[in-house]
This record gives structure tokens, sequence and C-alpha cells, in this order.
């Protein structure tokens, strides 16, 4: 066994740009990526639709886990089209091997960018031996998988979709189309109408979370809803022709720049910042935003939007991840981010006897402001308190995102530290009027994020734990029975609720092995009450 693991980590790290960079593919030029999405399609239609040819009844479906995959796999297919691509060659189409070559080493990548990022931060450990690399994350495996149970708030708990209009009238003009050729080419405008008002409105009644009025960089979010609505429409269209009539020219949407802006000013006439959305939601390449958060995709004198990623359901992630990318508007957004850590507040605050107060100053001697602290409850009774570190990022979506989410609560520990020194040397607290001394209160200090828990083996300071694992240890008597809760709280075992496996693929003739988590089925889920469009995290 190889024991430098800087020296593990690297050959990896050489290992992963040279891989993608080889496949034949990229010879083919431009062909590539249509190719690649096309057999994307096919797949995404038999392994997450289930569907049976000839099909084009199909309903905007959740954000499960075979769709998160395909997603992840058009992503990286985008990402590595955009660096490699030969634009120079006319060598053609490329071939059925060279296609399945690409996408069999983009549905092993998960593995080698667990290693990858994992590796820049610290948070798994790379080795070799005989048989080849082996990546480990440094980890607690039931945070992992509690982590995983509480995210099907998101992608399993949702709503039931009863808003219309109903896409049946639609579903019954293809009916009468079975077996007709390039229904394609003639599709009525008022079933593409039907289509687009139905995720309009779907996507109107969603509970976002952050406020409407929120400057996403030259528009707000209540106007960017209805245009990604929208292509949310179109797209789903698409694929229902994709399904009933599968061929190139269905596989996905294509389209000329400008047709798209017409078609978004069709069914939007009173917007005045679609091309704001365009820009907004457009790849630029790998270094800026991620295909998943910028699904609009150049590709020489067309605009690409594969279904696979409008279809996960995770919109709120997406569009906030991508104004996060502008300077001008992520200022703004931090604002309005800050400001949901006020939910923490008003959960603590249904505690029966609890008083909560929120940004309560810390002044030096002088009294001069030195900091504040961002949640602070109280049970006089028992002369208790809680004092959270609050930390609201924009939820992770890929790995490098859990790191920063991670980053978050390494700042909020330190500030903890930095605080709690400051009391030490004689800072005061601005309690309330009529709350009891600071220090005649047992204080607990923890950081809080919305929904990620922390899973890392080795945390020096305060525990820290999310808004979304509370609000499942409610309604609580005192804030030492929330503790406590917090304390015992039953988190999933392996070998009862999820065993460690290891998973094998092969990268550029390496084989690489990565620990994987395998959850027992059925998984308990949140109770079905707890959902977001009901005021849970």
């Amino acid at each position: 066994m190889n024991q430098n693991p800087l020296n593990s980590y690297r050959k990896l790290q050489e290992l992963a740009s040279r891989a993608p960079a080889e496949l034949a593919i990229w010879n083919s030029g431009r062909a590539a990526l249509h190719a690649l999405l096309l057999s994307i399609s096919v797949r995404y239609v038999q392994e997450v639709l289930k569907g049976s040819p000839g099909s084009r009844e199909i309903v905007d479906g959740g954000p499960g886990g075979e769709a998160r995959d395909w997603a992840n796999i058009t992503a990286r297919i985008i990402e590595w089209s955009f660096l490699y691509c030969d634009d120079s060659s006319t060598a053609g189409e490329p071939s059925l091997q060279q296609v399945n070559e690409a996408l069999d080493l983009a549905q092993s990548w998960n593995v080698v960018e667990i290693g990858i990022e994992g590796g820049k931060v610290g948070r798994v450990r790379v080795s070799e031996s005989k048989r080849g690399m082996l990546i480990e994350p440094i980890s607690n495996p039931s945070l992992e998988v509690m982590d995983m149970l509480l995210e099907q708030i998101d992608t399993e708990n949702v709503d039931e979709n009863e808003v219309g209009p109903r896409l049946e009238p639609a579903h019954a003009f293809f009916r009468t189309q079975q077996g007709r050729k390039d229904v394609y080419r003639s599709v009525p405008v008022w079933v593409s109408g039907l289509y687009i008002q139905h995720m309009k409105n779907c996507l109107a009644k969603k509970p976002w979370e952050i406020p409407l009025d929120t400057d996403l960089g030259g528009l707000t979010l209540r106007e960017a809803i209805p245009l990604l609505g929208t292509i949310k429409g179109m797209s789903l269209l698409q694929l229902s022709l994709f399904r009933g009539e599968p061929n190139p020219y269905t596989a996905y949407l294509a389209t000329p720049p400008e047709t798209l802006t017409r078609l978004l000013k069709r069914y939007n006439p009173k917007s005045v910042v679609v091309d704001e959305f365009i820009d907004l939601l457009t790849y630029r390449g790998p270094k800026g935003k991620t295909p998943f958060s910028a699904p609009i995709i150049p590709w020489g004198d067309q605009i690409i939007m594969p279904f696979a990623l409008l279809s996960e359901g995770l919109e709120e992630r997406m569009i906030l991840r991508a104004a996060a990318f502008n300077p001008n508007a992520s200022g703004k957004l931090g604002t309005s981010l800050g400001r949901l850590c006020n939910k923490w507040a008003a959960r603590l605050g249904d505690i029966p006897g609890v008083k909560v107060a929120t940004e309560v100053k810390v002044l030096a001697p002088n009294r001069r402001k030195i900091g504040d602290l961002d949640i602070v409850a109280l049970d006089s009774d028992r002369k208790s308190g809680l004092i959270v570190e609050a930390k609201w990022p924009i939820d992770a979506r890929v790995l490098a995102d859990a790191w920063k989410q991670e980053a978050a609560i390494d700042k909020g520990r330190e500030q903890i530290k930095r605080v709690k020194q400051e009391i030490l040397d004689g800072a005061a607290i601005k309690l309330p009027q009529g709350w009891p001394q600071f220090s005649d209160v047992e204080w607990t200090w923890m950081v809080g994020t919305a929904r990620y828990l922390d899973p890392r083996e080795s945390t020096e300071g305060p525990p820290a734990t999310c808004l979304r694992l509370v609000e499942q240890l409610l309604p609580a008597s005192s804030v030492r029975d929330l503790l406590r809760k917090l304390e015992d709280f039953p988190y999933p075992q392996e070998g009862r609720d999820f065993q460690l496996s290891w998973k094998r693929v092969v990268v550029g003739g390496v084989a690489i092995r990565a620990r994987v988590i395998e959850i027992f089925s059925p998984a308990p889920k949140p109770p079905a009450d707890r959902r977001r469009s009901q005021g849970w995290t």
C-alpha cells in the first residue's frame, strides 16, 4: 500500500484530466455533443420514465434519484464538450462505440469526483495498492445517511401536482397521432401553450423560500419564475414528443437564440427582462456556472436545453446558484438568505416558555459594537438558553457546493470562539429588557444551517446541526428537552439502516474503488405533512 496520500491524489488528478480528454468522440467536432445527448435521451426515457415506445403521455416528474443521476451525466458531458471538442474536425458522426465509451465514463465519474473534490478539502483519503486506487471519505456515514433521508422533503415529499390546466387534452391529441410520422413538425399552438401554462402555474404555486422581490441581477425572482416555467414547459413538451417519436430531432430542445427570445416574449408579453433571464441561465463554460444552474447551452448556432437538466424539480437552488455567480447580485442575494435565518427564531419560539431575540449586540467595554448573536433562545424558568450562529448558504447540488456549506459552518465556529473570548475579556451582551444577566444563564452554543448536516469525523468547537432536523424533533417542552433530543437522536445505524460497500470503476485503464453507502429499503421518510409548502424547511 502506498503510504503517501499526496502522491496518490496527484495521480488521481492526472487521471481525471487525461481520461475524458482522450475520448475518441471529440474528433467528431460539434457532432459529438448532439450524438451524446441523443443517447442520453434514450436512456433517460428507458431508465427514469420507464417509458414504453410510442407513448407521449407524461407529466412533470419529481427529482428522484435516477433523474438526478442522468442530470449529473448530462452536465459532465456538456462540460467535457466545451473543454475537449475539436471544432475544426470534419470527421463526421461518431460511432456508437465512441458514444457508449463517453457515456460509460460519465456514469463512472462520480467516483472520480468524490476523490478529486474531497481531496481538495481533506474530506477523503486517496491511496494506492496493487489492485488500483482507493478513495475513502473521512466522514460519519450515519450523519451522511440522515442528511440523505432529510433531503427527501425536497425530492420525495413534494406536494401532489394538482395545478391546471391539465395536460389531458394534449395527451388526447397525441393519441390521435399514434403511428404518424413527423408529428413534432406541426404541433398545434394550443398544445404548446397548454404545456407552458401548466408549468408556469406549477412554478408559481411552488413554495419559494426566498422572497420573491430578491434581486437576481437585473431581474427579480418574481420576474424569473414565469420565464423559467416557460422553458420548463417547452422542455416537457419536447420530452413528450421524444417519447412518442424518438429521433435526433426530438431528443432535446434545440433552437436558434432568436427563436428562444421570441418564444419567451410570446408567452410572457408583459415581461421586460427576457434578455436578462436568458443571460442568467446561459452556460459559458466550465470555469463559470455549472449546467445545473445554467441549463441554456449555446452550441454552434443553436441554443440547446436538455430535459435532464430541467426536470430535477430543484428550481430554487438552480436559479439561486446562477444568480450567485453575478457579482452585482451576490451581495443582495446574501442579504435575502440572511433574513431566512429568522426561521430559526420562529421555530425556537414555539417551545413553551421560551423567549427569543435576534441580532443581539455584543459590546466592548467602551460600548463599541464588536459583533452580534444571531439567535438567542432563553428558557427563563430553567435559567438555560441556546445561542445559534445561523448560516443559510444556498443548498448544495454538487460536491463542491457541499464543501462550501462546511466552510460556512467552520466560519460560524470561529465566530463563536471569537465572541466567547470577547465575553471573557469583558464584552457585554445587550439582552432584551427584563431578561436575566447573561452570566446567570447556562448557555449552549451551536452553529445552525438550514438543511445541511456536517458529517465530518474530526471537528473542533461547538456542535453544528440543521433546522430541518430540529423541525423533526419538535415539539419540545423546553430548550433542554430539545438539546436532549438532539443528543439522543437515533441516527441511522450501519447494519440496520444501511451498509457500506465499495463501488469499483475503471477509468483510463486504472481500477478505482470508492466507499459508497447503500440504504436499506424501505428507507424511512419524513412525515408526509412536513412539506415545504406548509412552512417546513
